[in-house]
């Protein structure tokens, strides 16, 4: 198995991951937060999608996000420019979109990111998607971005469904 096979198999697991955790869940609950300030089940997952569709989008194809490309803002009940690093608390927990279409906009990040990543080879990843950030090769960011970040915050999901009484994994 190469790197990129690895990455391959890594962002499915990822995405399956998210699907069966948010799927079952009811809209009361992809919203709980344990106090004000907390995030809800579903910023995190958008908050991951849109990350993963940016980084897949700008970095590796050159392109806008399908954020931008397909309107999900709109579907989602937000603006165009929001980002999770943009939205306070507030606005975190007025953020209450139809799980379905969250979901959906999650899948349609997963076959962006399969077509991206089905496009490198492993000496791509050595490659300086932005010049301005030498530490960053696109490997690297691929490592930190979408799987780190990702797998982060599946835990934090997790989480919040164990603090709703709820395991995970169904």
């Amino acid at each position: 198995m190469n790197a990129v096979e690895f990455i391959k198999i890594a962002v499915e697991d990822l995405h399956r991951g998210f699907q069966s955790e948010v799927a079952p869940l009811t809209p009361e609950q992809i919203v709980y937060r344990p106090n004000k300030e907390a995030n809800t089940i579903a910023f995190l997952l958008w908050h991951f999608s849109q990350s993963e569709d940016n980084f897949v989008h700008r970095q590796v194809q050159h392109q806008a996000p399908l954020w931008e490309q397909e309107q999900w803002h709109q579907r989602l009940g937000l603006q165009p420019g929001d980002s999770g690093a943009t939205l306070n608390a507030e606005q975190i927990g007025a953020f209450s979109p139809v799980k379905e279409e969250l979901l959906a906009y999650n899948q349609r990040v997963l076959e962006a990111a399969r077509a991206a990543i089905s496009s490198l080879n492993d000496s791509d990843l050595d490659r300086l998607p932005n010049p301005e950030r030498p530490q960053m090769p696109l490997g690297r960011g691929v490592a930190n971005l979408i799987l780190g970040h990702g797998f982060w915050h599946l835990g934090e999901i997790r989480f919040l469904k164990g603090l709703q009484g709820m395991p995970f994994g169904r």
